[in-house]
């Protein structure tokens, strides 16, 4: 159940990562990498308080490394 759910995190936070440089694209923005970062440790903040699950300490350091780490993903890719 953790695995899936982790994956379901990663997921989310990529499509958003993604979404989020459309979105800066299209309004001819230019991110510095440390606004990048910040931006995403932000994202997942926001989606550490938006869960439901009571989850122990290593668990939310987890979820939101996964986090972090697949919103830049889901940024840096070329895809549309």
């Amino acid at each position: 159940m953790i695995q899936e759910n982790m994956e379901q995190i990663q997921q989310e936070a990529f499509a958003q990562g993604q979404q989020m440089r459309q979105w800066h694209n299209q309004q001819q923005r230019v991110v510095s990498n440390e606004a990048l970062a910040i931006l995403a440790a932000d994202f997942a903040q926001i989606s550490l308080f938006q869960s439901n699950q009571r989850m122990n300490v290593v668990a939310v350091h987890e979820r939101a490394g996964v986090c972090i780490r697949a919103f830049l993903e889901g940024y840096r890719s070329r895809r549309p």
